[in-house]
């Protein structure tokens, strides 16, 4: 992701001018000595004369007291947040929708979620993971990168893969840091949601116990079965026993969405509950299978 247009055509005025007015102050560190200098310079020039500033940050104040670009009180205010600059070598472990991740490993290591200026981050960058030295800098409560970044060329086995991975997983359980400004802390992501419970488990919750209460909350079965024909839809084990001691069955195909409910019952009492998906058979499903017959 990167900055609106409006954003960039902002931050490419304000920034030179910035790093052009401290390396002035110095009587011009590489060759720049105002944010036209600094726009001209290569890469390297431009990178010296950015850490210029930065190892003097209170030349942040004299700009704004000075103001040499006639920029307006609310744009000053978005360079005196640059005093909160964060400069280091960090891991660029993954691209996601939001931002770039930029990974500092530590003993605590901490995730940051990165926007690009004028080009998405992960399109000048080698490919992930790589090895950067940047500086990221707070834009309008969001992070960004300042271009002048570092590569190394750094190639990555499989071990160092899976430990930036899992230092990327123990910083964003601590929470993905999108803002340099002071005060602001990460939100820990939300525990994961717990799966839906299954409708039979909540139906049992609140299930009567007797056949007379169900029937009186929720009617007459579509389908009844007393003694021996209750049975014959129950359950059995290989031997030819009955799973189940019932002399009631109960059908109901229109309580739990999609399935219909069973319900086994001894003396009136509900004793066991299954669920099945409605099956819808056709003729030709009866007819036995070549070389067979039907039992009866």
């Amino acid at each position: 992701m990167v900055l609106p247009p409006e954003d960039k055509a902002l931050f490419f005025e304000l920034y030179p001018s910035l790093i052009g007015f401290a390396a002035g102050h110095a009587g011009g560190v590489a060759g720049v000595v105002d944010a036209t200098s600094f726009r001209k310079a290569q890469l390297e020039a431009r990178a010296q004369a950015r850490d210029y500033l930065l190892d003097h940050i209170d030349l942040i104040q004299d700009f704004i007291n000075e103001n040499p670009g006639q920029f307006r009180e609310q744009e000053l205010g978005l360079a005196a947040q640059w005093a909160h600059f964060l400069r280091g070598n960090f891991i660029v472990e993954r691209d996601l929708k939001d931002y770039t991740i930029f990974l500092a490993t530590s003993n605590s290591p901490k995730a940051y979620g990165v926007l690009g200026l004028n080009e998405e981050l992960v399109d000048i960058l080698p490919p992930l993971p790589a090895y950067v030295t940047a500086v990221l800098l707070p834009w309008k409560g969001q992070i960004v990168c300042d271009g002048l970044v570092l590569c190394q060329s750094l190639s990555f086995g499989s071990g160092l893969r899976k430990s930036f991975t899992e230092s990327y997983r123990q910083a964003k359980a601590d929470g993905i840091i999108i803002s340099l400004d002071p005060g602001w802390k990460p939100q820990p992501p939300a525990p994961p949601k717990l799966p839906k419970t299954p409708a039979i488990s909540r139906f049992l919750k609140k299930c009567p116990k007797t056949v007379d209460e169900f029937e009186k909350i929720f009617g007459e079965p579509r389908m009844d079965m007393g003694l021996d024909a209750a049975r014959e839809y129950s359950v059995w084990t290989l031997d030819g026993q009955p799973l189940l001691d019932i002399d009631y069955l109960m059908i109901y195909p229109n309580i739990l969405r999609h399935q219909v409910l069973y319900l086994y019952a001894k003396n009136k009492q509900i004793t066991h509950i299954a669920v099945v998906d409605p099956t819808e058979f056709h003729r030709q499903d009866f007819k036995p299978q070549p070389g067979w017959r039907l039992l009866h």
